[in-house]
């Protein structure tokens, strides 16, 4: 009768280790990750080990769309079907550029991150700090807008901004690494300033250059470009080679058509982004319907349209355009405006769309407070109605997107 071997000779006959998810090679964690189609997806595969983290850097095959960054820390992604996910890190932000989330810290400085890989830019000055240039500055003059006031009631203007009063940013662009600009100003008003990252203050030019009412802001083919309300777009020039920055010129480049204004019944939102080569600049009209005598400003229906011209520098106007293209959308809002090429597989949904994120650009109703919602030309999808936080526009760029938030 053969005797059974002891009991420590089959223990060593069993295999040493059990391979484990960890052990997955690179090549196939990289395939597994190409087909995650969400942001949130992606992030957990990245946090899941420091092997398939690995992975995660190697294959920077990140999703094309944007995502919706909330200022409770919540991110949810494009299309509307993605689940949404959380990065405590990111809550609080105040507004985005591109895609950097941009906070107030609480000296009044401004930090730039990435809340996806943690990169970081040097911290921009806080706006008290603002150094008045005494160069002159070349600039066209500002228009005056048409009035188109009510007889029963006194057109509102609102005055510039005085001297000693508090500035607020109303709109940030990274040029370069070099250089950042933004519009600074109160309610309607603003101007440029300029300053380099890390930095001790901005540069702003004095009493020759006129506070504007200024409406986007955009950097295109290494040229600044901003339009104002008479649909004016101006290049800026920047003086790059001192310290600080400074803006030497403001021409106009396309003369717009200013419209009437009436604040009781419209406001015209405009926003300006490169697509296909193009600068494209989309106006967005939103109408308040004719009130009744008596009846309250606040609870009169509300409609809107919208129409996309493309800058012609060479005749200086501004050419409508019919279509953006089936295989690309705009995603526009207050802090971040972009054209996306869409994957293919999205393309007949959401090809030749524009995305309008209604984030507080319609404040000059005071009495109208807009929810942070999305606004979709030919289509809502549903979904982003969910949110009370406000909101903004984020685009990660592919080769950060996979790090791991932590």
């Amino acid at each position: 009768m053969a005797q059974r071997p002891p009991k420590k000779a089959r223990a060593s006959a069993a295999p040493a280790s059990a391979s484990s998810w960890a052990d997955l090679p690179l090549d196939i964690a990289g395939d597994v990750l190409r087909l995650l189609p969400c942001y949130a997806d992606r992030i957990c595969f990245g946090a899941a080990c420091r092997s398939w983290r690995s992975s995660a850097r190697q294959h920077r095959a990140a999703p094309r769309l944007p995502c919706l960054a909330f200022t409770d820390g919540a991110f949810r992604g494009f299309p509307a079907d993605a689940r949404p996910f959380r990065l405590p890190a990111a809550a609080g932000h105040h507004s985005s550029c591109g895609e950097w989330l941009v906070f107030e810290c609480h000296d009044g400085a401004y930090a730039l991150a990435d809340p996806f890989s943690h990169a970081a830019m040097p911290r921009l000055p806080r706006l008290p700090r603002v150094h008045v240039r005494a160069d002159p500055v070349v600039a066209a003059a500002e228009r005056a807008l048409p009035d188109c006031r009510h007889p029963w009631r006194e057109q509102e203007r609102e005055p510039e901004p005085e001297a000693a009063a508090p500035l607020s940013l109303l709109k940030l662009v990274v040029c370069s690494t070099r250089l950042v600009a933004a519009v600074v100003g109160q309610g309607r008003h603003g101007k440029l300033a300029l300053c380099r990252p890390g930095a001790p203050s901005w540069s702003m030019s004095g009493d020759d250059d006129q506070w504007r009412r200024l409406k986007d802001m955009a950097f295109y083919q290494g040229k600044l470009y901003v339009v104002d309300h008479n649909e004016d777009l101006f290049a800026v020039t920047v003086k790059d080679e001192g310290e600080p920055p400074a803006l030497s010129r403001l021409d106009r480049v396309v003369k717009g058509r200013p419209t009437l204004a009436d604040t009781l019944r419209r406001v015209t939102l405009l926003y300006l982004a490169e697509s296909g080569g193009a600068l494209l600049m989309v106006g967005r009209e939103i109408f308040r319907a004719r009130m009744r005598p008596g009846r309250l400003a606040r609870t009169a229906p509300i409609d809107e349209h919208f129409t996309v011209f493309r800058a012609g520098f060479r005749s200086s106007r501004w050419k409508k355009v019919r279509t953006i293209g089936d295989d690309r959308a705009l995603f526009l809002g207050r802090w971040c405006s972009r054209a996306v090429l869409l994957p293919e597989e999205h393309r007949p949904e959401w090809g030749d769309r524009i995305f309008f994120l209604q984030d507080g650009t319609g404040n000059e109703w005071p009495h109208k407070s807009l929810s942070y919602s999305l606004s979709v030309y030919h289509m809502q999808p549903p979904g982003f109605d969910q949110y009370d936080w406000p909101a903004t526009w984020l685009f990660p760029r592919q080769g950060k997107l996979l790090a791991p938030p932590f």
